[in-house]
């Protein structure tokens, strides 16, 4: 029996997960010690507001990477300036007056599109991400309030892979969603029959496990302009359903995916950062921070001794406090 749509996104899910393993341990040490509010590696590891931040004493590394975040805003993607300018393949014709002032409206139309939206917030997070962990990513769709619209991705919440040129063309990840945003993305006749039943008994909020993919359509075919036909497939599912049910198949003409990554090794997908490099120095920092810290309460609040005749007796480590000792002892 030929292997369905799900059965082979499940499967290829599992092949990635595989092949990401490795990194996670290195992501994990990098989220605690430098950006402790980035990185999910549960899938149900949203919403949670415990203090995160207990393995920092010292914050350097975490302004630092602020720092490289925001100098890449500055200096690539600042929306305080023209960051970027259209043009045509053909030098000559880029100079004719007519398209010159055809190109500079529609570099004025896409300033206003991208200030609407929320791109440069998700840019901003991207620089933080790649600086930190080697890898960033956010996904840019089209929208019908604000004509775009981009979804921030953070590590450990999706998989990459490449193409024989060594550009990410795939992207397979968790995405936690409640029963009501299920049903309100996908209808209710599409979900299972266990987010059926928790909408209908009004659990609205219970979080459900849904898978998303984007990769090459290789089953296209070409002649056919539906949304199934396009370049690349998306496909939303479930994960655990009982039942063969896809939450919906659809497609796109461009990979919709920005992942760029700081530095690369040979074929491998995932990126290498500063994060990375400075890893081994940033938990030194922790250490002699704390070592520090200990040093300076001993100095202002030193070991004292005592005559073993006053161990029963209060005693004061006030200023201005009087003990009254024997001077015989």
């Amino acid at each position: 029996m030929a292997e369905t749509l799900r059965e082979k996104l499940n499967s290829r899910y599992n092949a990635l997960n595989s092949e990401r393993s490795s990194w996670i341990p290195h992501w994990k040490d990098l989220s605690e010690y430098i950006l402790p509010r980035r990185g999910s590696f549960l899938w149900n590891d949203v919403n949670k507001g415990q203090n995160k931040y207990n393995k920092i004493i010292d914050n350097t590394a975490t302004l630092a990477s602020r720092t490289l975040a925001a100098g890449m805003m500055a200096g690539v993607t600042s929306p305080a300036r023209p960051w970027f300018r259209l043009s045509t393949p053909d030098p000559d014709l880029a100079k004719f007056g007519p398209v010159k002032e055809w190109l500079h409206e529609v570099e004025k139309i896409h300033r206003d599109v991208y200030a609407r939206s929320n791109v440069y917030n998700a840019l901003h997070q991207l620089y933080g991400e790649k600086g930190t962990f080697g890898t960033g990513a956010f996904i840019l769709l089209e929208d019908a309030e604000d004509i775009i619209r981009a979804y921030p991705l953070t590590i450990g919440s999706y998989m990459l892979a490449t193409s024989d040129r060594l550009s990410v063309d795939t992207i397979y990840r968790d995405v936690p969603m409640t029963v009501r945003q299920v049903v309100s993305k996908f209808g209710i006749e599409n979900v299972s029959h266990t987010v059926k039943a928790l909408y209908e008994n009004n659990n609205f909020d219970e979080w459900v496990k849904v898978r998303h993919a984007v990769e090459p359509n290789e089953d296209r075919d070409p002649q056919y302009k539906d949304a199934r036909n396009k370049a690349f497939r998306s496909v939303y599912w479930e994960d655990g359903a009982t039942d063969d049910k896809l939450l919906s198949v659809s497609g796109y003409d461009e990979f919709p995916v920005m992942a760029p990554r700081w530095e690369l090794t040979g074929n491998d997908v995932y990126g290498n950062g500063p994060g990375m490099m400075c890893l081994g120095d940033v938990k030194q920092l922790q250490v002699q921070q704390k070592q520090k810290g200990r040093g300076i309460e001993k100095m202002i609040n030193p070991a004292m001794n005592a005559p073993a005749s006053m161990s029963n007796q209060a005693m004061s480590t006030l200023p201005g406090g009087v003990n009254f000792i024997d001077t015989i002892q």
